[in-house]
């Protein structure tokens, strides 16, 4: 388990650098203490492929390559620190960032304790071991079998609420640091599937052809968490202006199509505050 915030990394390929010019009009939406330091402090948990992922010391994935380019139009320096996804919030909370990816999906519980603006979308899907014949495909499905989540994800508190309703065919839910951790487990045998997003399932299918990936589960958009602050309000706003400036100039799609992800593309962004009523989702 890595630990929160412990070491800042600032990496990006040259590609997004590039494509990451600063938009004047874009960045003067931003609050003043944020423009005078010159740095957005970002969270990056770390949710495996394609979305946020080491390889050696370089931080790589949809996430930190929108961080970049996102900071890029705001005229600053991106501050990357990888964390595990539970760690995301209480981070922002206690002002550690300004804001967080891991591609959350905006529940009133979270708006309780931050702001949030959408930049993609996503849906989970069941991860298995081929060979045991489990394929579930409903979360009824879980009912009588052990089955797992990341620790803070919205999948473990859909899988949780499923596993409330197995009457006499109980379920046990399981929660990891990390996707390796929970795909280890499933390895072992010491739970019979995992529920993740579709891009983390498809990315795990490709470096291991003993799993397969069931079901359609949940979905909708999912977002950039915002930490709420006096800076909240213009911050959003030009987190909000700088994905729709990356949206229309194509290079989001780039992105997107540099890391697999294109089929979570999102036509604009959208802000969500406290009193907002979150998207409704499909769990």
């Amino acid at each position: 388990m890595l630990a929160a915030a412990a070491g800042v990394m600032v990496m990006a390929t040259a590609d997004i650098r590039e494509a990451a010019a600063k938009v004047d009009s874009v960045a003067a939406l931003l609050p003043k203490s944020i423009q005078e330091a010159g740095v957005l402090r970002i969270a990056i948990p770390d949710v495996g492929k394609p979305l946020a992922y080491k390889e050696g010391a370089e931080l790589k994935g949809m996430d930190p390559d929108l961080a970049q380019a996102v900071a890029g139009v705001l005229g600053l320096k991106a501050e990357l620190s990888l964390i595990p996804f539970a760690a995301a919030l209480t981070g922002l909370q206690s002002n550690k960032f300004d804001v967080s990816y891991g591609e959350f999906y905006v529940t009133a519980e979270r708006l309780k304790v931050a702001d949030f603006v959408t930049n993609w979308q996503d849906y989970s899907s069941f991860l298995v071991v081929k060979s045991k014949g489990y394929a579930p495909t409903a979360l009824a499905d879980v009912c009588g079998h052990i089955v797992g989540a990341m620790a803070g994800s919205a999948e473990l508190e859909t899988l949780k609420g499923a596993a409330a309703k197995c009457a006499g065919n109980a379920a046990t839910v399981s929660a990891f640091p990390s996707v390796s951790n929970a795909i280890l487990a499933l390895n072992s045998g010491r739970v019979d599937g995992v529920l993740i997003n579709r891009g983390g399932a498809q990315e795990a299918i490709h470096l291991d052809g003993t799993l397969s990936a069931s079901g359609e589960i949940g979905g909708g958009p999912t977002a950039t968490a915002v930490a709420r602050t006096e800076n909240s309000a213009k911050l959003l706003e030009a987190i909000k202006a700088a994905y729709d400036h990356l949206i229309q100039s194509g290079e989001y799609a780039k992105i997107l199509e540099k890391n697999d992800t294109a089929y979570g593309a999102a036509k604009t962004a959208v802000i969500y505050k406290e009193g907002s009523m979150p998207p409704k989702y499909g769990f």
